[in-house]
């Protein structure tokens, strides 16, 4: 039985460890749809009546808001839409916690495209 939890913490210690070095060298879009996508995890909790996990979603709502470069008219839009976010994460009523849920996906989407439209660098080809 302890071999077992032994494994188990060292699969989890594992996984934490791999996700902390992807998030470590993330760029920025990765980096922001990284936490979206786990404000997402915790939106299903808090939706399934955990509401210790509320505090962690608006932390991570504040720290995105806080992120946006405010010298964007988008930006400016978005830290909006991040407000309504956190008052809806804030009032916890199942209409607020479904617009929530769908915010969190429509900027996730969002954030994906505009990664997966950016252009990617060039690798430089070795010479022999």
């Amino acid at each position: 039985m302890a071999e077992e939890q032994t494994q188990n913490w060292e699969k989890k210690e594992a996984v934490r460890l791999y996700a902390y070095g992807a998030a470590y060298t993330a760029g920025k879009l990765k980096s922001h749809q990284m936490l979206l996508e786990k404000a997402l995890l915790l939106m299903r909790a808090i939706r399934g009546g955990d509401l210790k996990k509320r505090d962690n979603a608006q932390n991570i709502i504040a720290y995105l808001q806080s992120s946006l470069n405010l010298n964007f008219a988008e930006a400016q839009q978005l830290f909006v839409v991040y407000g309504h976010l956190w008052d809806a994460l804030e009032a916890a009523t199942p209409d607020s916690l479904d617009l929530a849920d769908e915010l969190l996906r429509d900027i996730r989407d969002l954030v994906m495209e505009v990664h997966r439209r950016q252009p990617r660098p060039v690798k430089k080809r070795k010479r022999s």
